[in-house]
C-alpha cells in the first residue's frame, strides 16, 4: 500500500505541511509513525479525508487520481466564477481556478481575467440587490481563502529575491495585495505581504529591516491625495540608494499621477508585473546577524 508523506498531502490539496501535521495528531487523519519518527499515511486513508472534507485537489495525480472533470476548462472561466461567487460556491471557485491553472493559464492571467471580471461585476451589485453588498463580503472571503490555497500548493523557494508590500493607510483592501503577492510568489519570489491599512512609513522600516529587491504599493481607494502621492514618492527616494525597485498599481493609480523616478514604476496589471518583475537581477544585501534572522523569519515560507 502506498504511503503519503506529509509533505505530498499537503501539495496535492494546497494547504500547509503543519496543517496535515496537526490533524494526524487530532486524528482526523489517521497515520503511522516510521522507526525515525516520521508520519506516513495510508492512500486510501488520503482519499477518505479528501471525500468527507470536501478537500480541493489541486495535484490529483499525487493522489493517483486522474484529472478530474472539473479540469477541463469552462468556455467562460469568467462567468462561471461570477455564478460560484454569488452563489457562495466555495469549492467550485477552488475547482475553477484549479482547473484554469492545470490547463496551462498563468496565476497573473487567471487574476487579471477571469477573477477580475468576477470581483468587479460582483462589486457593482449592491446598486440593484439589496444583498449585494453581503454578497460582495463573502466573495472576498472566499477569494482570499482560494488566492491563499494556490499560494500555498506554488513550489516553496528559500533563495528567491524578498518583496514586501501592502495596502496604504485607509485601504482597507485586501484582495490586490494578495494578489500581488501571489503571482509574485509563482515566478519565484519571497513576497511578505503587510496587507491592507499598512502606512507607507512601515513599508520603509520593512524595507531596512528585510532588505527587499522589491516593493509593491496597491492602491484601490481613490482619488489619491497629494500628501499620498508625495508619501510614495519620498519612499521610493528613500529606498533609492539601496537599489529598492517601487511598484505602485491599482485601481486608483491613474496614468501620470507620479512622476518619473528612476527607481519608481506605475504598472496596470499583476500580469504586467510579473512581465517586469523578471527583469530584476535578484540582489543579495548584506544584513547584519538580527537583521538576517528577522529577515529570515518573516520572508521565509512557512513549514
Amino acid at each position: 500500500m502506498r504511503l503519503l508523506t506529509t509533505r505530498e498531502l499537503a501539495h496535492a490539496i494546497g494547504v500547509s505541511e503543519s496543517s496535515i501535521k496537526r490533524w494526524a495528531d487530532e486524528g482526523v487523519i489517521r497515520a503511522s509513525r516510521t522507526a525515525g519518527g516520521h508520519r506516513r499515511i495510508p492512500l486510501p486513508e488520503a482519499l477518505r479525508f479528501v471525500h468527507e472534507h470536501r478537500a480541493v485537489v489541486l495535484h490529483p495525480q499525487l493522489l493517483g487520481l486522474e484529472q478530474p472533470a472539473s479540469a477541463v476548462l469552462p468556455a467562460d472561466p469568467a462567468g462561471h466564477l461570477f455564478s460560484a461567487l454569488c452563489d457562495g460556491e466555495e469549492s467550485k471557485v477552488h475547482e475553477l481556478l484549479s482547473s484554469l491553472l492545470q490547463g496551462g493559464t498563468t496565476v497573473a492571467d487567471v487574476i487579471d481575467g477571469p477573477l477580475r471580471a468576477a470581483m468587479t461585476r460582483i462589486g457593482e451589485l449592491w446598486r440593484h440587490d439589496p444583498e449585494g453588498l453581503l454578497i460582495e463580503h463573502r466573495a472576498t472571503d472566499i477569494v482570499l481563502r482560494a488566492l491563499n490555497a494556490v499560494r500555498m500548493s506554488l513550489p516553496q523557494t528559500t533563495s528567491g529575491p524578498v518583496a514586501v508590500g501592502g495596502a496604504p493607510s485607509g485601504d482597507p483592501y485586501t484582495v490586490p495585495s494578495l494578489a500581488v503577492a501571489t503571482v509574485l510568489a509563482a515566478d519565484g519570489w519571497r513576497p511578505v505581504n503587510f496587507g491592507p491599512d499598512t502606512p507607507l512609513e512601515s513599508l520603509a522600516r520593512a524595507a531596512d529591516w528585510l532588505a527587499p529587491r522589491l516593493i509593491w504599493i496597491s492602491c484601490t481607494v481613490g482619488p489619491l491625495s497629494r500628501s499620498r502621492i508625495e508619501q510614495v514618492v519620498d519612499l521610493a527616494r528613500t529606498v533609492a540608494t539601496s537599489r529598492i525597485e517601487v511598484v505602485v498599481g491599482g485601481q486608483a493609480v491613474a496614468p501620470g499621477t507620479f512622476p518619473k523616478l528612476a527607481n519608481l514604476r506605475v504598472l496596470s496589471s499583476v500580469s504586467d508585473l510579473a512581465v517586469w518583475a523578471r527583469t530584476l537581477a535578484p540582489r543579495k544585501a548584506a544584513l547584519a546577524p538580527r537583521r538576517r534572522q528577522r529577515a529570515k523569519r518573516l520572508a521565509s515560507p512557512a513549514p
